[in-house]
């Protein structure tokens, strides 16, 4: 049985072409849109991350402060074991315990 044709076979053809590249079309300028986004985000991301890292960097005067700070620590701990030494050398003379 043969059923009545609406269109001709070459209309048929000729839209069906026309559709498929409109479709082919339309997944590259998605694709674009998704690459140019991706691209957009990645930038910002990266962006702020250098910017945060920019700004969270010490001034001079700061590092100055952080290594005039070490260097007292340091000659502190020195002058407590020097003196820890020197208590501990006394009290050896008496053979006695510390208390």
């Amino acid at each position: 049985m043969d059923y009545p044709k609406l269109i001709e076979i070459t209309v048929k053809d000729n839209i069906y072409g026309a559709l498929h590249k409109c479709h082919t079309n339309r997944i590259i300028i998605y694709n674009y849109i998704y690459n140019f986004i991706v691209l957009f985000v990645f930038i910002l991301i990266f962006g702020s991350a250098l910017y945060y890292c920019y700004k969270q960097k010490p001034t001079e005067y700061e590092l100055h402060n952080k290594m005039l700070k070490d260097q007292q620590y340091i000659l502190s701990k020195i002058r407590h074991y020097q003196h820890e030494k020197h208590n501990q050398s006394i009290s050896n003379i008496t053979k006695l315990p510390i208390i």
